[in-house]
């Protein structure tokens, strides 16, 4: 196999379940030819974004931060065509807000101290170079989530979609008729934009660019984040089994999603002994969040029965803990690697084998080979 270094950057931008964040590795690889641990945010694979540098006059200076209250301001922007961008880079072209305009009125605030996930680190040894401008960029913090739910809660205070688009109207660089069509529905049902806005990514772009948000104009009316329940995000524990396609290697990508009490959990995929490569990269990924206070075990084997992973000791105060603070649990990932991409007889047999406590499970198998097709995870049987 050759070397591929597998290091996937950020969001949706080139976005199931959150990213080089606070995690552990246990057992270093032997085999110097597999792949590093890939990022992933609620579940989507991330790759790089650069955006915009642009100064302000006066006694604003760009980007501001208060530290006594944990929070920075942020430049806002939305797409007006309800599409939210996958892995491919989508032009700026495309987004309204981000001229900022005279009065920055496309500013809001985001906390500093919610838990972002990370791609790259403030080393500028590691930043990427702009290729016309030789310029570092880099994204190093977010947060993504489709449903929108996340995101509004790392966001403290956004501008009204009007004022945004009013920047646009201002800054007059664009073809206008799109606006003056949304503003028409605005007019028609005051607050009708902001209800349909529907914010996507929260991302920090360089220590000179600050933070952004992004987002799309929806047909569908968004739910504002005080009305958002631990329903929308899950109570028990979600499981995605996934088997991804790279080009000098395979592999299968465990992640654990767990929100609830359930003390320990146990799956088993049941690949051939001789199709398992003897290495594992197991993560907890739980953004900025100290975990290493407590006590998290896990041991992944390899036999006959194929590959069993146990995670056990999961603490329930840490769980608690993360769902009232940051609305959401804990996220873990294994990934292991075999010696054939043919593996998916095997891999669709893959099963939650028990748990700890009773507990609400639900998750799929799937293959990047067999788009479309899955089977469903449940509880095991617990009698």
């Amino acid at each position: 196999m050759k070397k591929f270094l597998s290091l996937f950057a950020i969001a949706a931008l080139l976005a199931s379940c959150d990213s080089d964040v606070t995690s552990e590795n246990n057992g270093a690889a032997e085999n110097s030819n597999l792949p590093e641990t890939e990022i992933f945010v609620q579940g989507q694979l991330l790759s790089a974004n650069t955006a915009e540098t642009r100064s302000y006059v006066g006694e604003y200076k760009w980007p501001y931060v208060n530290e006594a209250e944990g929070w920075e301001t942020a430049r806002f922007s939305i797409r007006a065509d309800g599409f939210i961008p996958g892995y491919i880079d989508q032009s700026s072209t495309l987004y309204y807000g981000r001229a900022a305009g005279k009065d920055g009125r496309n500013r809001g605030e985001v906390y500093t101290l919610y838990p972002y996930g990370r791609y790259n680190d403030r080393d500028l040894d590691y930043y990427q170079k702009d290729k016309k401008t030789g310029n570092n960029i880099g994204m190093f913090r977010y947060v993504l989530d489709k449903a929108g739910l996340q995101t509004q809660f790392a966001i403290k205070t956004a501008p009204s979609v009007v004022d945004i688009l009013q920047d646009e109207i201002d800054d007059n660089k664009k073809d206008l008729s799109k606006l003056y069509e949304l503003m028409a529905l605005e007019a028609e049902k005051p607050g009708y934009l902001d209800k349909h806005v529907l914010w996507y990514v929260v991302k920090e772009v360089g220590l000179k660019n600050g933070w952004h948000v992004n987002g799309v104009i929806v047909d569908y009316e968004v739910k504002n984040k005080s009305e958002i329940t631990y329903d929308d995000r899950l109570n028990g524990v979600a499981i995605d089994i996934h088997q991804q396609t790279h080009q000098d290697w395979n592999e299968i990508k465990t992640s654990v999603h767990i929100r609830a009490d359930v003390e320990s959990i146990t799956i088993n995929i049941p690949l051939n002994q001789a199709d398992v490569i003897e290495k594992d990269d197991f993560a907890i990924r739980m953004f900025d969040f100290n975990y290493k206070e407590y006590s998290i075990t896990h041991t992944v084997t390899h036999d006959e029965n194929g590959i069993t992973i146990d995670i056990t000791n999961i603490p329930a105060q840490l769980i608690q803990e993360l769902k009232q603070n940051f609305h959401d649990g804990l996220t873990i990932e294994i990934h292991s690697y075999c010696t054939t991409e043919d593996i998916w007889e095997q891999l669709s047999k893959s099963r939650v084998v028990k748990l700890g406590k009773p507990c609400t499970v639900n998750g799929q198998v799937t293959s990047a080979l067999r788009p479309g097709e899955e089977v469903k995870l449940y509880a095991p049987n617990t009698k």
